[in-house]
């Protein structure tokens, strides 16, 4: 208690002997259990000024005396401080009080104590959001105390979900590398056993959405629990989680012990433990076998993969297999610019916040393919596409989806020919999600449809009032101002969205529709 009285003393001495910081004034300074370069400071943050720095300071010195974090018993003066503070969504404070925290408990560590620090470094990247320098480097400390609380050991079933969701911030920044997490917990203290079980790990990522290692809910009494896996220095991965967020259906025959995966117009088959695979009927040779573990298939993700044009690279240091769809067989085509045009409003009413990406919405959904389509965090792509189609259109797979394109081009309205071209982009956008056609493929069925658009109209505003007027004719509405109509409306709004706005644009009129390759 004498201790902790004296560092109160220090403490209130020296916030009153730091002025606030004014123009011209000296910058916050890290503490020093804080290399300089690792320390945030949030621009136009309060954090560094007046009586919320001199609070800030005054908990600093109380953590570099070694004492534990303050109670109400102990110190109700720097625990009422704390209690305070913490209610603040600055992001420069959340910060401070992270590494105040991790002080605390490196202080409760060293006295053989339970180790816990709380959320503030997830939260100052979540209320510094677009600050990316100092959100980094709160992503980078959240993910250290992870790494230190929490025994990964245990897998999903226990605390590994918590760090991995902790790394998955981090893998944009190009500067990061797991050394710079696992380094400090070897510094600090972390057990070799959990230090060995965290340099083990693979992460796998699809449109840069975590896939593995994270637990999905198969059923109310069910959760997969199955991670990534190396295997003759190759990734494999539990077959079906990966494929099915594709857009692919995965099937398996427990006779032959084959491995069907089918998404579009492909059609690949495994046997387990054998490397003779086939694909689309034309055999070709794996260099890993595919084998079953825990009830789980694992194949080797770059076939899967890139069998189903997807990209594929390994990012050695961070541990991070990154797969995309691979959008260079479009070559210079502008297509995908047209589709997502033609397509904005109706994928602006079904999903504002990811409008602007192809398809309406992600791939990844944290409910399994085949889950109850709820809310765009929960479902996943290939469920959203394919409930919109069979529901809307009565389409449930690739041949009608194909049919219904071809109708509606050969069909078109003279009066209103927008209404019908831009739903061939609605088709080609949910039909990719589904599976049902490629990427490539549904650029495809998009071009006649863009080039028609392109020859009918100079302006999205033209082209979107002759959409609206056709949706007013087909479901009944009074079109003498379409503009005052509930889409009509919509689009005045989504116009203010810069994400949507940037997809109107009439240069493309002026650029044509650039081709696909082939």
């Amino acid at each position: 208690m004498k201790k902790r009285f004296l560092s109160l003393l220090l403490a209130l001495s020296l916030s009153l002997a730091i002025p606030s910081f004014a123009a011209g004034a000296a910058g916050p300074t890290p503490p020093t259990w804080c290399p300089a370069e690792e320390y945030a400071v949030f621009a136009n943050s309060q954090a560094y000024k007046g009586d919320t720095w001199s609070k800030i300071l005054s908990l600093r010195e109380d953590a570099a005396a070694g004492n534990l974090a303050p109670t109400s018993s102990s110190s109700t003066v720097l625990y009422n401080r704390q209690r305070a503070l913490k209610k603040s969504n600055d992001p420069g404070v959340r910060f401070e009080l992270g590494l105040i925290d991790v002080k605390y408990a490196l202080n409760a560590a060293a006295q053989g104590k339970a180790v816990g620090i709380s959320s503030d470094f997830e939260m100052a990247a979540y209320y510094g959001k677009g600050d990316e320098p100092a959100c980094y480097l709160a992503y980078l400390w959240n993910a250290r105390s992870k790494l230190w609380t929490h025994d990964l050991t245990t897998g999903l079933e226990g605390a590994l979900g918590y760090y991995a969701a902790s790394v998955a911030y981090l893998f944009p920044y190009e500067s990061f590398t797991m050394d710079q997490i696992l380094n400090w917990g070897q510094a600090n203290g972390v057990s070799a056993e959990r230090l060995a079980y965290a340099k083990s790990l693979l992460f796998v990522t699809l449109d840069g959405d975590l896939v593995h290692p994270r637990s999905v809910r198969i059923s109310a009494d069910a959760v997969d629990t199955t991670t990534a896996q190396t295997r003759n220095q190759r990734t494999m991965v539990p077959i079906r989680r990966l494929a099915e967020l594709m857009g692919a259906t995965v099937d398996y025959d427990a006779s032959s012990r084959q491995i069907t995966i089918r998404r579009a117009a492909d059609t690949f088959v495994m046997t387990l433990d054998r490397t003779e695979a086939l694909r689309n009927g034309e055999p070709f040779q794996m260099d890993v076998a595919p084998y079953a573990e825990n009830n789980r298939t694992y194949i080797p993700i770059r076939y899967i993969a890139e069998c189903f044009g997807q990209s594929v690279e390994w990012n050695g240091g961070q541990q991070h297999v990154v797969i995309q769809e691979d959008k260079s067989v479009a070559g210079d085509s502008n297509l995908e610019a047209w589709a997502l045009a033609m397509g904005a409003l109706l994928n602006y009413e079904n999903n504002p916040q990811e409008a602007h990406l192809f398809g309406g919405k992600r791939r990844f959904g944290a409910n399994p393919v085949g889950g109850v389509v709820s809310n765009r965090l929960e479902t996943t792509g290939p469920d959203f596409g394919r409930q919109i189609l069979a529901d809307s259109w009565g389409i449930t797979d690739r041949e009608a989806l194909i049919a219904a394109v071809g109708t509606l081009v050969q069909s078109l309205d003279q009066t209103y020919p927008a209404w019908d071209l831009f739903r061939v982009s609605h088709l080609a956008q949910w039909g990719y999600l589904a599976g049902y056609v490629t990427y490539y493929e549904a650029l495809e069925l998009v071009e006649p449809a863009a080039q028609a658009l392109c020859d009918q109209f100079s302006a999205w505003e033209a082209a979107y009032e002759n959409y609206l007027e056709g949706w007013c004719a087909w479901s009944g509405q009074d079109a003498a101002d379409v503009w005052q109509t509930s889409r009509g409306l919509l689009y005045r709004e989504m116009r203010t969205t810069p994400d949507m706005a940037r997809l109107l644009d009439d240069n493309l009129f002026q650029a044509g529709v650039v081709p696909l390759p082939g």
